[in-house]
């Protein structure tokens, strides 16, 4: 009997944990780390081989599985913070416009008020409560620290922002500023039609802004090239360059379409960006995106995404990047199909998570929220659904695409509940 005993406890326990591997689809469970999220000191503590890997590389993404999701901010903030104070990174990007990171700079850098500022220079998916708290630790921070953090756009949408900062850039260079000046009508009119996208049955003439599109792109260009030649000093020229490019990426489509050429995706032109910024530092950066756009390959066939393959290109070696998601709870989304500083933004429900989902097999663990490394969870690479919700309202199974985590990212975080972002107050 006391031979058997043991025996049968120990089959006992073999079962168990084969019924538990069976139930979460034979991954590695062993190797996920639960984190408290009731306060950022136990999160760090709990996270911190995590904090670890991140603060060897150089470029650290974290993605966000909805852009509406209150918790992805929180955590991601702490991590932010961890990063900037302790281990050296001094530059935050966002999925937003790069002139109105310029812009939003300065401002945050003054005495400004934060919510109008938000209003002004973020996009509507930005403009919550918990993205608040992340700029006013910010705004601190930079007020006792001679080297600041610097809150970097680095997508392009709008387009008058960027000759708005363009003539900050050339302030009183009269002979550029003409030209500037002549972007005005262009950036206008491409801008008015963007937004009148989002306005029902808006009568819009695409012929018109596509013939005005593909001149602004080429007035824009020359503009570069004349810049480059002057003698203004380099650091204007790098300002410039880098504001020009952020037209020309917003005017490209229509260049591109009557030139019948290859027109760079999103995610390259963000990459790009990215590179334009660090350019000439050893500066670190953090970034703030969807999961789709930071994953190191593209989803929907490489349709969509894969910004984070690109930005290896730019830093072989030097890119950590780490997705987000949930399965229960509300997000916030809008229903305007073009996203902008006025979509308004309001809380909808999850559906239900696909059956073979990761999300369904993450949420049987029955942890509130936990990390892990893909490369180790998923050794096998397994390709499950993911859910990749955007600033839209649906979460249905169309949303999803096949996934092999381990290829799309370092490190995974999930929360079992999530709740939508909080408006700004």
């Amino acid at each position: 009997m006391k031979t058997t005993f043991p025996i049968f406890i120990a089959i006992l326990c073999l079962s168990v944990n084969s019924r538990a591997q069976k139930a979460t689809g034979q991954n590695n469970v062993q190797d996920l780390y639960q984190v408290d999220m009731t306060n950022q000191k136990k999160f760090i503590s709990e996270a911190k081989p995590l904090i670890e890997q991140m603060s060897q590389k150089r470029i650290v993404a974290l993605g966000e599985g909805t852009h509406g999701t209150a918790e992805f901010y929180r955590l991601r903030y702490w991590i932010t913070r961890e990063l900037i104070e302790k281990k050296g990174f001094t530059h935050i990007a966002l999925e937003n416009d790069l002139s109105d990171g310029l812009l939003l700079n300065e401002g945050l850098n003054s005495e400004a008020d934060l919510n109008t500022l938000m209003k002004k220079r973020l996009l509507s998916i930005w403009q919550n409560e918990e993205t608040k708290e992340l700029l006013t630790w910010v705004r601190s921070y930079n007020q006792t620290h001679k080297k600041r953090v610097s809150i970097d756009g680095i997508d392009f949408v709008y387009i008058n922002v960027d000759i708005e900062a363009l003539q900050k850039v050339l302030a009183n260079q009269t002979s550029f500023l003409a030209s500037v000046e002549q972007l005005k009508a262009p950036a206008s009119l491409q801008d008015e039609v963007w937004e009148a996208m989002n306005v029902k049955d808006s009568k819009i003439d695409f012929k018109a802004m596509g013939e005005s599109s593909y001149k602004g792109y080429l007035m824009a260009d020359s503009l570069d090239q004349r810049i480059n030649a002057s003698g203004l000093s380099m650091q204007v020229k790098s300002a410039s360059h880098l504001i020009i490019l952020n037209i020309k990426q917003a005017f490209a489509p229509f260049y591109h379409q009557f030139t019948k050429t290859d027109e760079p995706s999103r995610d390259v032109n963000m990459a790009v960006n990215v590179a334009e910024i660090l350019k000439n530092s050893n500066d670190k950066m953090i970034i703030w995106a969807h999961n789709a756009h930071v994953a190191k390959t593209g989803i929907y066939d490489n349709e969509v995404g894969g910004m984070g393959g690109e930005i290896i290109k730019h830093f072989p070696g030097q890119y950590f990047v780490m997705g987000t998601g949930t399965a229960m709870g509300t997000f916030a989304a809008t229903e305007q199909s073009r996203d902008s500083y006025t979509n308004p933004m309001k809380a909808y429900p999850l559906e239900k998570t696909v059956a073979d989902s990761w999300e369904t097999q993450f949420l049987a663990l029955n942890k509130p929220a936990f990390y892990f490394f893909p490369a180790i969870y998923n050794s096998k690479n397994d390709v499950k659904p993911m859910r990749f919700i955007g600033y839209g309202p649906k979460s249905d199974p169309g949303t999803n695409d096949k996934t092999n985590i381990s290829k799309h990212f370092d490190a995974f975080l999930f929360i079992s509940n999530s709740t939508a972002a909080t408006p700004l107050k």
